[in-house]
């Protein structure tokens, strides 16, 4: 599972979606909310071309991950947490 977001004319544009790896490679399928899908429309028009372009560049690596601000969870190891 995966959640963030792409700047398109200096708007954030949230998805979220699923990677996985299969027979012939890496895919993702992202999926954006209907208010994204409102905002992709009206600063580009093409919600699916959009969907597109952001799958093709999230396959190839073309992506910056930073971790989320906050408290980093604890590692566990293989270990329960007490």
């Amino acid at each position: 599972m995966l959640k963030g977001y792409i700047l398109a004319e200096g708007e954030k544009i949230r998805f979220s979606g699923v990677a996985y790896g299969r027979f012939g490679g890496q895919n993702v399928s992202p999926k954006l909310s209907p208010a994204a899908q409102r905002k992709v429309r009206e600063l580009f028009g093409d919600v699916e071309g959009f969907e597109e372009d952001l799958q093709l560049r999230l396959v190839n690596g073309e992506f910056e991950i930073r971790p989320k601000e906050g408290p980093t969870p604890p590692k566990t190891g293989g270990q329960e947490l007490k």
